[in-house]
């Protein structure tokens, strides 16, 4: 699905408009969770529910990919006009987990990249003997996972705590 279309469905969904907060988007997802599970909610179905899940995990990923972005207040439908039309100001996301996540995603990414370039992506091979790019591949992920294990630890209900967990469980790979 075009990722324009996606960022409308999901706003119009969940009740939010562009210049979003974490705390508006978790605020927004509790309430219509309680409408829409299964279980507890108006319906039996867990289509909404699913559905729901799919739209709050968009805005979750919009927010992890533009955490400094803030639209102007006027009020302005968000089909109006494209994305990059819009006007933004920007300002640092006051979110202070948020910029560690953030910080240990880049360094994550830049060293699983490193790691592959090295390889020229031949196979991999988890052996320490035979692959030394894996040991330094290592040894540049150890500070990302102690990163995200903070955050568990201390920031359990962030939102980011989540994803810090399917991180360290996703890292899991290159220890196996």
């Amino acid at each position: 699905m075009d990722k324009k279309l996606l960022l409308n469905d999901s706003l119009h969904f969940l009740g939010l408009s562009l210049g979003f907060t974490e705390s508006e988007l978790k605020e927004s997802y509790h309430k219509l969770a309680k409408k829409y599970h299964p279980d507890s909610g108006e319906f039996t179905s867990d289509v909404m529910f699913l559905e729901l899940n799919k739209h709050y995990e968009s805005l979750k990923d919009y927010l992890l990919i533009h955490p400094e972005d803030e639209y102007s207040n006027r009020e302005i439908a968000v089909e109006e006009a494209p994305l990059d039309a819009k006007i933004r100001t920007h300002k640092p996301s006051k979110d202070p987990i948020f910029h560690e996540y953030k910080l240990a995603k880049e360094k994550e990414t830049e060293a699983i990249l490193r790691y592959y370039e090295k390889r020229n992506l031949h196979p991999i091979e988890l052996s320490d003997n035979l692959n030394k790019e894996l040991v330094q591949l290592r040894k540049d992920l150890e500070p990302v996972l102690l990163v995200y294990a903070e955050i568990l630890k201390k920031h359990s209900t962030s939102i980011w705590a989540k994803d810090a967990k399917d991180s360290l469980e996703r890292l899991r790979v290159w220890w196996s």
